[in-house]
């Protein structure tokens, strides 16, 4: 009918990109990252999201898996940032550089992992 307005059209949003992983991730500039132990072995994290963390490869091979647990410096937290979760190694690329991914994480953990990422983020922005 003539009097009923119309929907405005939807802008459509288009995402190209050759990045796997399905959530937004921190990169750590250089020597700023954490380390973890994975299958006995220290390592520094060089990014992380909800989904995973990368690190440099120290031996391990496609499909290694490990329980894995690191206390996040979250900013404006106050609550417990212990992360704890399984990690298995889905991708070694031609830097070696594992990519990894969570395994067994509840809703929480997840949910912690994206307050630190924001609020790393926000950190950035502000200096």
């Amino acid at each position: 009918m003539f009097w009923k307005k119309k929907n405005p059209e939807a802008d459509v949003i288009i995402h190209e990109s050759e990045d796997q992983r399905q959530s937004y991730r921190y990169n750590f500039k250089q020597g700023q990252g954490f380390q973890i132990t994975f299958k006995e072995k220290k390592v520094w994290v060089l990014n992380i999201s909800a989904g995973g963390i990368a690190f440099n490869n120290n031996g391990f091979k496609l499909f290694d898996f490990d329980f894995i647990t690191f206390t996040l410096d979250i900013p404006n937290f106050k609550g417990n940032s212990t992360f704890y979760s399984g990690l298995r190694v889905l991708r070694i690329d031609n830097k070696k550089i594992c990519h990894c991914i969570f395994e067994h994480c509840s809703l929480e953990q997840h949910e912690l992992i994206h307050k630190y990422v924001l609020e790393m983020q926000k950190n950035d922005l502000a200096h």
